[in-house]
């Protein structure tokens, strides 16, 4: 059965429904798209469809899926979503709150538009932000028209994008702050998709990305992908915007010089037995001749599991090479350059942590039919010296060097948590953790520990 996603507008990447999504997810009763945020009308399709299909669900199946009873009433017509949260950390210790709408209506049968705005107020300042005014930041998260013929889609103006089968995360591009202005287009064709990406990341330096992705989806049961992206600069090359061409070929065949920084990735998803293994594979600079010049690659694996049906247990290991999203021109670096312009600094359009860089991470949810919903969450990442202004043809170093590289940057942290979901509309979330650091800022033997603490109120209309 096919249902129109008519509720154009995303929910937030940190809203506290994520991982009941991703429970259903797991049980084989949704199929997550591959890309996101998530759409409400994509969500309430999925919802829907179960309803209708009158599905066999267990008890628990039954308390998530009526977790999501207030966003089954929005109205395709023009609908809103607000998130409402008040929040306070130790260590560091920041207290304020954020107020996230998003609104979208139906213009006409084939014309669809979106907005959504966050305004957070803090005792610090957030550097990814936009400019600050007595401790309050605005987000311009989206904003966008959505034209549609059949199940063609291409939408224009702002939105965010994650790409992969990563849960928060890709090692190709990530979610930003504040959104892509650009295009998307996604065209689907029985077991196979195609998305098209492109965006402005600086108008003024003449910086641009180029996506694509095609791939094979199985129902619930089998993803794979294959992706391009293409950072360029000076000018816009037609060649690159095009997403019907191989673009390693376009940059032999272009007719002038551009400066170009390109990334392969490979996808990967299968869900067997409640349970979901998954990978990506990011190829910077691969190496098919004798050439003196390193293989720079990343890699990302992890397990999706329901034991018991009620166990929610997330397991990662994410491996990013020392020389990964670096580029000999500097311009080229794979970031979206910081709002502030500051040397050296900027959003990393892939793995958020950087290169030089590998993660291990354990969590488990106890899901149930209580809306209580105790965690367990255990991380340990190593960072080396290696850096994403540093590339190869500036240092010149070992081909083959020691991984993490230098001095290592070690951290550990295990955190417990509370989730208490309130008569669907309003939630409490509380973590206690623990974090030990080794080697902190790459400085030998400068060890740290603390604990930390995170309360937070969240309200959903």
């Amino acid at each position: 059965m096919f249902l129109l996603w008519l509720l154009t507008y995303t929910i937030p990447f940190d809203s506290p429904i994520m991982d009941n999504i991703e429970y259903l997810q797991i049980r084989g009763l949704i199929d997550i798209p591959s890309i996101r945020p998530y759409e409400m009308g994509w969500l309430v399709s999925q919802i829907d469809e179960l309803l209708i299909d009158d599905t066999k669900l267990n008890e628990v199946d039954r308390a998530i899926v009526s977790s999501f009873n207030p966003l089954l009433t929005k109205k395709e017509d023009f609908s809103t979503l607000f998130h409402l949260k008040t929040e306070y950390r130790r260590l560091p210790d920041i207290s304020g709150g954020m107020f996230d709408y998003r609104l979208g209506g139906r213009l006409t049968n084939s014309i669809e538009y979106s907005q959504a705005m966050m305004i957070r107020r803090a005792s610090e300042i957030d550097s990814s932000g936009g400019r600050s005014w007595r401790d309050f930041q605005v987000y311009l998260n989206e904003g966008f028209i959505r034209l549609r013929a059949e199940k063609l889609t291409f939408d224009i103006g702002r939105r965010n994008f994650l790409l992969g089968t990563g849960d928060d995360n890709s090692l190709l591009f990530s979610l930003d702050p504040q959104g892509y202005d650009g295009f998307l287009l996604f065209v689907p064709h029985r077991q196979l998709e195609f998305y098209g990406i492109f965006s402005i990341l600086d108008a003024a330096q003449k910086r641009y990305i180029s996506i694509h992705r095609i791939g094979l989806n199985i129902e619930k049961f089998l993803k794979i992908g294959y992706s391009e992206a293409l950072l360029f600069t000076q000018s816009l090359e037609p060649l690159y915007v095009n997403f019907f061409f191989p673009w390693g070929v376009s940059q032999w065949v272009r007719a002038h010089d551009i400066d170009a920084n390109i990334m392969l990735c490979l996808d990967g998803q299968l869900s067997v037995y409640n349970s979901i293994i998954y990978g990506e594979l990011l190829l910077d600079d691969l190496q098919i001749t004798a050439a003196p010049y390193p293989n720079i690659i990343a890699y990302k694996i992890g397990l999706k599991s329901l034991v018991l049906n009620k166990l929610l247990l997330k397991m990662n290991y994410t491996f990013v090479d020392k020389w990964v999203y670096t580029h000999e021109l500097p311009i080229n670096t794979y970031i979206r350059t910081g709002y502030f312009y500051l040397p050296d600094s900027g959003h990393i359009l892939g793995f958020p942590l950087g290169n030089d860089v590998d993660k291990l991470s354990f969590s488990v949810k106890y899901m149930n039919t209580y809306g209580l919903y105790p965690s367990l969450s255990i991380n340990h990442t190593r960072k080396g010296e290696g850096n994403i202004f540093l590339p190869y043809e500036k240092e010149f170093g070992p081909l083959n060097p020691p991984f993490p590289s230098g001095i290592v940057e070690k951290k550990f942290e295990i955190i417990f948590g509370l989730d208490y979901l309130l008569r669907y509309n309003f939630g409490i979330d509380t973590h206690i953790g623990r974090r030990y650091w080794r080697n902190f800022n790459h400085t030998a033997n400068n060890d740290r520990d603390e604990t930390f603490f995170t309360l937070s109120l969240w309200g959903i209309i």
